[in-house]
Formats: structure tokens, sequence, C-alpha cells
């Protein structure tokens, strides 16, 4: 009875590997045909500029006298920003662009901080021609990445607007459980999901952020696309603690016109179960976007009911509101 009991487990156990490995076959395959399918003419009409020797893709759209630069968040790229570049650019030269290594821009070969960052945005403005003086969007770790292209552009700066940015102290000041809510799958598996087709089926059908729905353009551009990013997302986020760290040396940026943008709504805390650290996160953010305000005497906070951390998803038009202020603040921007 034993060994029929044994080789029934066996057998059990060979079909059941038998079926895994056909079906992470059929995966990998699945997964390189999407890639080859979306990658056909994705490149097509799109504009790039040679910058340390790597293709960096951006949008610039708009006429007028200034510009207004878009910077992303950690995982995404310049699609976050379409509808409120779409909306400026009546008004003004918009910028938008994918880090070196996001999207459609081909990676660099050195460390992301601060200064490589500002030094890649500073040479595609100059390339693209873009008029000064600057208004620069940050959104996310932006708010971290954009402070040195700030401090070495004050004459240059029109305005600033903070879209629920991340704040130097925002790493020391979570606790443990928090950083660990709100943290990330490994790279390692994050990588089997990715070759094997499984990320790609997964988001087809889930979002994965309680803040974009499945059917939302850069939802779609996350889920098709993010092959193409995720090891540069892990390099960002490896250096987060020197970048936040680096970015509390810049303390102040003078009078420049500072908007800060803050989502109140709780779909914020969606993905967290504990109350306790719903309340932390909350309170946490409150306390250090009005510490942002700190950086200008000409400051602005604005609150985003409808939105959590993605506003330009939500309340798209409330960022472009904001961004039209300052052009008019501005004499030499308003002149449309």
């Amino acid at each position: 009875m034993i060994p029929m009991l044994l080789t029934a487990v066996l057998i059990f156990f060979k079909w059941a590997f038998i079926v895994l490995l056909v079906m992470l076959l059929a995966g990998i395959i699945f997964e390189q045909y999407s890639r080859r399918k979306l990658e056909r003419n994705i490149r097509k009409g799109k504009t790039f500029a040679a910058i340390n020797g790597h293709q960096i893709h951006y949008v610039k759209k708009g006429k007028g006298n200034c510009t207004v630069i878009f910077e992303s968040g950690l995982a995404s790229d310049h699609m976050i920003w379409k509808e409120v570049q779409d909306e400026i650019a009546k008004d003004a030269v918009t910028l938008s662009y994918d880090r070196s290594g996001m999207f459609l821009s081909e990676a660099g070969d050195f460390v992301k901080t601060n200064e490589s960052i500002a030094n890649e945005l500073t040479q595609l403005a100059e390339l693209t021609h873009c008029p000064k003086p600057y208004i620069i969007v940050g959104h996310s770790i932006a708010g971290i990445y954009i402070r040195p292209f700030i401090a070495s552009h004050l004459q240059d700066m029109a305005g600033i607007v903070l879209v629920d940015a991340s704040h130097p102290m925002q790493l020391k000041r979570s606790s443990a459980k928090l950083k660990k809510a709100n943290g990330t799958l490994p790279l390692g598996l994050i990588k089997i999901m990715m070759e094997t087709g499984i990320f790609r089926l997964l988001f087809t059908f889930i979002p994965f952020s309680a803040e974009i729905p499945v059917n939302h353009r850069f939802h779609r551009i996350f889920k098709d696309f993010f092959y193409k990013s995720y090891r540069t997302v892990f390099l960002e986020a490896a250096n987060d603690t020197l970048n936040f760290q680096d970015a509390g040396k810049y303390t102040s940026f003078g009078h420049i016109p500072l908007t800060v943008i803050t989502g109140i709504s709780p779909v914020r805390y969606a993905h967290i179960k504990d109350a306790a650290l719903q309340q932390e996160y909350q309170e946490l953010a409150e306390e250090l976007h009005s510490d942002l305000l700190g950086l200008s005497t000409n400051n602005r906070l604005v609150k985003a009911t409808k939105s959590g951390h993605i506003i330009q998803v939500q309340e798209s038009g409330l960022i472009a509101e904001e961004i039209r202020r300052i052009l008019l603040l501005n004499s030499h921007c308003s002149k449309l």
C-alpha cells in the first residue's frame, strides 16, 4: 500500500512540474511576442536628444516665452503628465521626458544621483532650445531630484510646483513598519514576473495602484512597457538614502513662487490595512508637505481633496491651474 501511495505522489509531482514548466515556457513566449509586437512602431514619430552618448526621449510642445518642465516620480515617465502638459501647452512651451533608462530613453552608465539627473535635464533643456525662465513641476521623488537643478538655475526660475513631493526627511521620519508597507517586491521576483509574462497578465485585470484605473492611459503604458524601466527603477531606489541626504543641503530658493500640492484623499492609504499606519502616513505627509513651504518665502499650499499621491490622474486640472497662476505672475511668461 505504502509503495503504491509513494508512486502516486511521485507521479503527481512529476506531472505538476511538467505542467508548471509548460506554463512558464508559454509565458516566456507570450512575453517575447508581446514585446516585439509593441515595439514595432513605438519609436515612430518620437523625438530624442543625444545626451552623454545615450538617446533621451522627450516631448516638447507649445509656444511662449518660458518653459514649463515636468519631472516624473519613481517608476513613472513622461506619460503621467500628458493631460497637464496638453493643457499648459496652450500657454507656454512645455517639456516632459523619460529619465535615462525609463520607457523610451536609453539607460546611462552612471550612478543615479540628484546631480546626474539634474545634469541630464540641464543638457536636455539646452539641446531642445527651451526658452528661459523655467517653471519646474516635480512629482514624488522628483521633489528630491530637481533641487540641484533649481539651485543652479536660480536666475532662470519663474516658479516651482511640487506635486505631492518627497521630503529629505521622509525616510528618516517613517517607521520601519511604514517603510515596509510602502515597499515594493524584491527585484528578483519582479524580474521573474516580468520575463514570464506574469506581470503583464496580472496587471491586465487589476490596477497596480488604487489611484489609477486599469483603463487609464498611464496604467496601460506601465503594464505594457515596464519591462524597459524596472531595472532603472530599482537602481534609482537603491540610491534613495544618498539622494535624500543630498537634497537636504538645499534649504532655500529665495522668493521664487512655490506651490506645494498635497493629496489628502484616503485613497493614498488604500494599500495599507493597519489603521495606525494609515494615520502615521497621513500625519507625516501633512507635516512634511507643510515644511516644504519653507523652500521659498513666496509659497502656497494647495490641497487636492480628490487625490492621494498621484494627483495627475484625478485632478490634472488642479495642477494646470497652479502652473497657469505662476505663468501669470511672471510678466515675461504672461506675454503669450
